[in-house]
Formats: C-alpha cells, structure tokens, sequence
C-alpha cells in the first residue's frame, strides 16, 4: 500500500515537474521577448533621433547603451544596411516585415532576433540575442524548483509510509489476533481503535464472524439434537433385539421382530427427517428464483405417502394442481411430503386431508387443511421448534416434520399460518410464497391464528 502510494506520488510530481518546466520555458520565452524588444525600441529612438537630425549612422552612444551579448542592426525598408554593432553579419538578420521575433542560425549559435519598423522614418532595427544566454538561465531556474520539489518528495514519500504504517497497525494486530485463536474463538474483534478507512472492514469481519459463530451454534445444537433423539429408537432396537434372541416360541419371535421393524422404521424415518433438515442449514444449495409445476411435487409425493394414507383410509382431495410454484422440485418436495404427512399422521382413521393450490398476485397460495385434532393456539408458536412434541400428542413422530416446513419457507421468503378451521375440529396450514423472492432480504412470517 505505502509502496503504490509512494509511487503514485512519484508519477505526480514527474508529470508536475513537467508541467512546471514547460510553463516556465514559456513564460520565460515571452518575458525574453518583452526585453528583446524594449532593447530594439530604446534603439530605434537612438536611430529615430540621428536620422531626424540628418545623420545615417547611428552614434557609438547607442552602442554603449546595448548588453555586451546583444547584436543589432539599423537598416532601411530597401534593406539597406546603416549600422551594424561589432560582429553582426553583414547581411540583414531578419527579413520579416513589421514587429515580431523570430530565430536564425548565426555561425555555430541559435538567436532570437526582434524586428521593429519606424512609423515617422524608413528606418527597421534588427535586435538579435543569444538562444544559449537563455537556455543557461532557464536551466538555473530549473535547477532552483527542482531541489524543492525533490524534497517535498522525498518529505511526502516518508509521510505516506508513515501514514501508512499507522493505519493499517490495528488491521496488523486484528490480523495478528486472529492467528492467535484457537479454532472455535469466534469473538467479535475490538474494532473502537480502527481508523476510519479501515472500520467498515472490522465491522464486516464481525460479521462474518458472527455468522460463522452462528453457524457452528447450529451445527452443535444439531449434532446434540440429533445424538439425544437417537440414542432412544438405538436403545429400543437392541432391546427388541435381545427380546428377539431370547424368544422361545414362534409367536414370541414373531412379535419380537414386528416390534423391531417398527423401531427401525421409525429410526429410519427420524434419519431422513435430520438428513433433509441438514440439508436446509445455513450454506446448503439453493437457487432463488426457480419455478416447478405443482404437478411434478405432488405426484412425487402422493407416490411416497400413498401406503401410510391407504393403511389409515385417508382419502386426500387435491385442487390446483396445475398452477406453478416458487422453489425447485427438491425444496418443494420435501415442504408438501412433510405438511401432507404430518396430517395424515395426526387425523384419525377414515379422516380426510385437502390440499389446493391458488395463485394470488405475485404469490402462490398453499393451503392444507384436515379434520385432525388440530394444534392448541398456545402451542402454534413452538410446533416450528426442532423436535418438539406436543405434550398429550398420540400421534408420535420426530417433531422435526414443522421444523423442516418452516426452515424451507424461510429459504423461499414465504410466510405460513397454523388456523382451525372455521367449523369444527381440525388443522389449516396455509403458506404463501411469492415469486419474487430472488431479491427480497424479508424474512419468513410463521403465525397462528
């Protein structure tokens, strides 16, 4: 950073070094001109003087009166030559009409020559100057600026890196401190000492330390979760195991093993439930903005859920199927599979389960209703809570079925509401989600009604 900085400022005072020496060489120029010329008109006065007195040579005073270095000449319109200064060619300097200055090529040296023409008289004054005599004094001036400019370089330079130096020691102790942690030190880092050009990026490293902190609370809370709810179907499977081993008669040992494919479906069950609720965690693939026919899921699911309906004799009614909606096939499964089977678990035998589909706006409307039980209004708020039951619930289950709805209509900027149903008794899940969630940051509303 210091290095690009310093650089920078080099590059700086190189194109204003350059810029510097071409204004000066141009002000120098004109201002050369100017006394050129006041040198040319102080000799046509002299001139002007002697030719109104009737002399054609101009007097040796005029001489006198120019710089050792200046060459002259005093000449008619005709070109003919009147007066020449020691050294002057005796050709004429300059053959231009009226004022101006030009330069000539004299011997081995470049001039400046200014050329004045009279107004009252045929007289002209050629004024000739040395290009070397300004060249040396232009470079002593040069050679003035540049010895100030150098060092306010080298002054700026040790600044920046000083500057430099100091804004960035509280990223290299923030850096310094974070390889110092240990692995599971998310702590936010003490940004109150940062500078203000560094801030926002302390503040953004806390941040994502805060998420990644978060992340590892729910990756832990999960793995707790997890071992506590296994450690139960585990232990009922090796004791129907045991019971099975030690059975003495048929019917024992067919009893036995019933129980214990029950206890590994319902092991089984509780896996998939946790692999599709890890699967929804922070970090997990999901692509915003993508569409599905209601069709395509619900099929799928009626496929899986078939059996469990038809040992229950649930007749499940669906309305809509045609309509789209927001999220992929994947997502939308496991949302619809895990609604629908939650009633299908919780209604009684010969119950009824609907499921419709409806559009509204720029949102898709899911609604699912049974004539379950239904979910007291006090328990609504917790049913979304990993594995939790409702106290007196014959129904059974993981308690992660809500769980996992409400994590995927969080993904889907949705909202979902737990209602009974106007008569009766019963369950109404209804879940909006818009199909504009590819840019919307508002989290998932879950109420009950």
């Amino acid at each position: 950073m210091a290095v690009a900085a310093a650089a920078a400022a080099c590059v700086v005072f190189m194109l204003l070094g350059l810029l510097v020496y071409r204004a000066v060489t141009a002000s120098t120029a004109v201002q050369f001109d100017e006394l050129l010329q006041q040198q040319a008109a102080l000799a046509l006065r002299y001139a002007e003087h002697e030719y109104g007195e009737g002399e054609v040579v101009v007097p040796r005073t005029a001489e006198r009166a120019m710089p050792v270095d200046l060459l002259y000449q005093v000449a008619t319109r005709s070109g003919e030559i009147l007066y020449r200064s020691p050294g002057t060619p005796a050709a004429a300097l300059s053959s231009a009409a009226g004022r101006g200055c030009t330069t000539l090529r004299l011997g081995e040296r470049d001039w400046r020559v200014c050329t004045l023409n009279s107004v009252s008289t045929p007289l002209v004054v050629h004024m000739a100057e040395p290009l070397g005599y300004r060249a040396l004094l232009l470079s002593r001036t040069m050679r003035a600026l540049a010895l100030p400019l150098l060092f306010a370089l080298v002054l700026l330079t040790a600044l920046i890196a000083l500057v430099t130096e100091r804004a960035f020691r509280p990223v290299r102790r923030i850096a310094a401190e974070l390889a110092a942690r240990s692995e599971e030190d998310l702590s936010p880092v003490n940004t109150a000492e940062m500078p203000v050009e560094t801030h926002a990026l302390g503040v953004a490293l806390n941040v994502v330390l805060a998420r990644q902190a978060d992340l590892l609370a729910r990756e832990r809370r999960f793995t707790s979760d997890a071992a506590h709810e296994l450690r139960t179907p585990l232990a009922a499977l090796r004791v129907q195991a045991q019971v099975a081993a030690r059975a003495r008669t048929a019917v024992e040992t067919r009893n036995a093993l019933e129980k214990l494919q029950m206890n590994i479906d319902r092991s089984t069950h509780l896996i998939r439930q946790l692999l599709s609720l890890a699967r929804l965690e922070p970090g997990s693939a999901f692509v915003p903005g993508e569409q599905t026919e209601a069709r395509r899921v619900i099929e799928l699911v009626m496929e899986d859920l078939s059996q469990a309906a038809r040992d229950k004799d649930v007749k499940i009614d669906i309305a809509g199927s045609r309509h789209q909606l927001p999220g992929s096939p994947e997502v939308l499964y496991l949302l619809l599979r895990n609604l629908l089977e939650n009633s299908i678990r919780n209604v009684r035998a010969g119950g009824r389960v609907a499921l419709e589909v409806a559009a509204r706006e720029q949102c898709s409307l899911l609604t699912i209703s049974d004539d379950g039980p239904g979910i007291p209004h006090a328990e609504r708020a917790r049913v979304f809570e990993r594995f939790y039951r409702i106290p007196g619930s014959a129904a059974g289950g993981s308690g992660l079925g809500l769980s996992i709805v409400g994590r995927i209509v969080e993904l889907l900027r949705g909202e979902i509401e737990l209602a009974a149903p106007a008569a009766g008794t019963g369950l109404v899940v209804t879940v909006t989600l818009p199909f504009t969630n590819r840019h919307s940051e508002a989290p998932a509303v879950l109420s009950a009604s």
